[in-house]
């Protein structure tokens, strides 16, 4: 049995059910008995962010801070602060390498649903403007 367990489903059909049955049949018990019970998320799959949320958050929020914010008398691409923004409020999520190795990456806003992209917006503009006096043209 692996040291670190980790393996996520989405329940599409019966097959997917029985697999994740199967997995937590194998290991509860031994993982239990040891002290270290399996732990079980359940959450409903989110919609992927839209194109035109996308789009407001590149055309809109990246421009706009990319016009108006100064650092240290410089300013900074959409990309950079795009970069800043994602590595600021991005969650971080565990990837299994297929060494079996597992890596810590920020997650892509790409792989966002729409209220965790939609949070994460609000949260860049909120900062911009409170940090870099950034006010935003809503018009794209």
């Amino acid at each position: 049995m692996s040291a670190r367990l980790y393996k996520e489903f989405t329940l599409s059909g019966p097959a997917v059910w029985h697999l994740l049955k199967e997995l937590v049949r194998e290991h509860a018990k031994a993982h239990i008995e040891r002290g270290t019970p399996l732990r079980v998320i359940v959450t409903a799959e989110d919609r992927r962010r839209t194109s035109e949320a996308n789009a407001f958050y590149w055309g809109v929020v990246l421009r706009d801070i990319s016009e108006q914010a100064w650092v240290n008398d410089q300013q900074f691409k959409p990309d950079t602060w795009h970069e800043y923004y994602a590595n600021l409020y991005c969650p971080r999520v565990d990837v299994t390498l297929p060494t079996g190795e597992l890596f810590s990456r920020r997650k892509s806003t790409s792989e966002m649903g729409q209220k965790e992209f939609t949070d994460y917006v609000t949260r860049v503009q909120a900062n911009a403007a409170n940090d870099f006096s950034v006010s935003f043209d809503e018009t794209f």
